[in-house]
């Protein structure tokens, strides 16, 4: 770096990004000229359980997807709702800390049914949209250059933070209005596109589990919402359970109707196993170890996850061999929150991966049953709330043990029935996954053309 580069920050970081600079399209000037108030703090209220979109949402950095849109679910609220926090149209958020520092919403109006204020971690920006429109600033944020800077910019003192001075700081290259409306009109294209494709991606996915309760003749009415009493004879009372939830619409009356015969899992299975716990202690912390599959490695919709991974020493391979995992396995998570307990999947990796225990290994008998059609089952039967409704809660924990698993009945159509219904299945998810990377690749064309149009280039 030359003396002169030197202003500031003296680190190689930003002398490299500064130079970028000089070769942008459109000069770039400082985001704290484009400002209209100064910038504000969110609230620092405890976040409290949201029930209904009539309660006021609790913006919060991890209600922001990488995208930076607001997450579909009800998200949390607080006890009280300050007036000042409370976000208007067109408005800002910056992450100020934590792993996702940088991290940016825009706040559109039209876009959700319900109030929304924001919290302190994040940081309310607002701009004059005479000079810079918000949804240019924002489209801004989604590029590669911006990361850069933040990249550069960022203090990690503890955990990485970039504070409101540091933020209105942000070089911002700024093209005629003109450019801008075509900028955010082609990002805004493309956001539709990827919304679409997710849509339809969704859909697949949620039919998943009526085209499988269909092949086996299963019918399933609607439970009621309404009912707030009811009453069961003191013959079906069972074991030690003595709780309306277990019993409540007798949770397995529903296989009654298949046209195939019903087994226990402890029949048509050879062995079911629950893994080993590892603390951080115990954890490798440059990340070069074995993956340990726990609940976070496992999605929703029967999915293997390696986005969130613990990873522990090779050495474990030699005491460990019973908990290594093996194609063909079918992993249960027996301990997670009510909502979670039951997720499913099979496994179908090469190389040695080991599992917490919080997940039970089940191997099936393949004469009797296949490994892939278990874990549908046994999954359709964590989004009919199975094991939210017979699951053990204690200390905030829920969990399914090996013996209440075994005793759990499953339908077994002949498995060339089962393999018809797996392979189905797997097709649905294909296409499924096809959409969900069309979007994702939506999204980052659009972002290259836009890279091109503001910093120049081919």
């Amino acid at each position: 770096m030359r003396k002169g580069e030197i202003e500031g920050r003296l680190d190689p970081a930003m002398i490299l990004y500064k130079r970028k600079l000089l070769s942008f399209q459109f000069s770039a000037k400082p985001l704290k000229q484009f400002l209209r108030a100064a910038p504000q703090y969110g609230s620092n209220q405890a976040a409290v359980e949201r029930y209904s979109k009539e309660q006021a949402r609790y913006i919060r950095i991890t209600d922001i997807d990488e995208y930076g849109l607001l997450k579909d679910d009800l998200g949390v609220t607080a006890e009280f709702v300050e007036q000042k926090y409370l976000l208007k149209n067109k408005d800002v958020l910056f992450a100020r800390s934590g792993a996702t520092v940088g991290k940016a919403y825009l706040h559109k109006s039209d876009a959700v049914d319900y109030e929304c204020f924001f919290a302190g971690y994040m940081i309310r920006f607002l701009v004059n949209e005479n000079l810079l429109l918000p949804e240019f600033l924002f489209s801004y944020t989604q590029l590669d250059v911006y990361k850069e800077w933040k990249n550069a910019i960022q203090r990690a003192a503890g955990q990485p933070n970039i504070n409101a001075e540091e933020y209105k700081s942000l070089p911002v290259p700024v093209p005629p209005l003109k450019v801008q409306k075509q900028i955010i009109k082609k990002f805004a294209a493309a956001y539709n596109a990827k919304r679409a494709k997710e849509a339809e991606a969704k859909s697949l996915l949620d039919g998943i589990d009526a085209y499988l309760l269909e092949r086996l003749g299963i019918e399933t009415p609607a439970a009621s919402e309404t009912q707030k009493t009811f009453f069961i004879y003191h013959s079906k009372l069972s074991g030690d359970r003595l709780d309306p939830l277990y019993y409540r619409g007798e949770l397995f009356s529903f296989l009654e109707t298949t046209k195939y015969q019903t087994r226990k899992v402890k029949n048509v299975i050879v062995n079911l196993k629950s893994g080993f716990g590892a603390g951080k202690q115990d954890q490798d912390q440059e990340e070069k170890g074995i993956i340990q599959i726990r609940p976070t490695n496992i999605g929703t919709e029967g999915n293997l996850k390696f986005d969130k991974n613990v990873f522990l020493p090779f050495e474990l391979l030699e005491t460990q061999q019973e908990n290594l995992l093996q194609r063909g396995d079918v992993l249960f998570n027996n301990t997670n929150s009510q909502e979670l307990v039951g997720k499913t999947v099979y496994f179908d990796e090469d190389g040695d991966f080991l599992f917490s225990n919080h997940i039970t290994r089940i191997r099936t008998n393949e004469s009797k049953v296949s490994p892939q059609y278990l874990a549908l089952i046994l999954n359709t039967y964590q989004h009919r709330k199975i094991f939210y409704s017979i699951c053990t809660n204690w200390n905030n924990q829920s969990g399914v043990g090996n013996d209440l698993l075994n005793s759990l009945k499953v339908p077994v159509p002949p498995l060339e029935v089962q393999e018809e219904i797996a392979a189905h299945i797997q097709s649905i998810r294909t296409r499924a996954g096809e959409l969900e990377r069309e979007a994702r690749e939506e999204v980052e064309r659009a972002k290259g053309e836009v890279e091109r149009m503001i910093l120049g280039g081919e």
